[in-house]
């Protein structure tokens, strides 16, 4: 009996602990895709957007991160983390993606929630695609 009680103790301490660490993976995930975008910023432009559109959608689409989105807290986050989920989804140009996951990740108060300033006003953004 006691050891029935000790094991739920146990679940408990870990289903507490598993939301952070969801909290965390959204968080590491939204700092890097910010990263891939910023380093991507005109006049650098490291990558073709095409390219860029690539590396986003293998860094969202890990096991990990679709863990976290499934499973993690519904905090503002999350739903970045989703919308930036949404967008890679879409099978538009590459241009456009770009452009629509600047509009998502450089919004100040999710650069306010990831502790940082925006990086993405240095830079100009490329026109919409028409």
């Amino acid at each position: 009996m006691a050891l029935g009680k000790v094991n739920r103790k146990k679940l408990t301490l870990i289903a507490d602990v598993l939301p952070m660490q969801y909290d965390l993976v959204i968080k590491r995930t939204l700092r890097e895709a910010q990263g891939m975008l910023w380093a991507n910023l005109p006049p650098a432009s490291n990558l073709p957007d095409a390219q860029a559109v690539k590396s986003l959608r293998a860094l969202v689409r890990t096991p990990q991160v679709h863990q976290a989105l499934k499973r993690g807290n519904d905090t503002a986050l999350c739903f970045a983390l989703r919308a930036v989920n949404r967008i890679l989804s879409d099978e538009g140009q590459p241009n456009t993606t770009i452009n629509r996951l600047r509009d998502v990740l450089d919004e100040p108060e999710l650069n306010h929630a990831l502790g940082q300033n925006s990086r993405m006003i240095l830079g100009q953004k490329k026109p919409p695609a028409r």
